[in-house]
């Protein structure tokens, strides 16, 4: 937080000040990296009995995905992801998996 000078008293008061968005994606891209190592660690063998979390993880990180491209603002807006797409996505990392 210090490095983008956002504050504690920042958050709790819902300011998004002018370093918040690039904390948000700071944290984003940490977020990301930390799925690719996770993924990248899962053998192969394993991917099917591990379907369940696996949709978890792609609805989430899709949710990051919109939450950057809604301009990260997390404190006044609620981003989400229909249900229909939530569907789509599991139903494409379970048939993938």
């Amino acid at each position: 937080m210090q490095r983008f000078g956002v504050t504690p008293a920042d958050v709790l008061a819902l300011r998004e000040i002018e370093g918040f968005a690039a904390l948000i994606r700071f944290q984003i891209e940490r977020a990301q990296r930390a799925y690719d190592v996770a993924l990248g660690l899962l053998p192969p063998v394993d991917r099917r009995a591990q379907r369940p979390g696996l949709v978890m993880a792609a609805i989430y990180r899709t949710l990051l995905v919109e939450i950057e491209r809604d301009g990260c603002r997390v404190l006044t807006h609620r981003t989400a992801l229909t249900p229909l797409r939530k569907l789509w996505i599991a139903w494409r990392t379970w048939v993938f998996a």
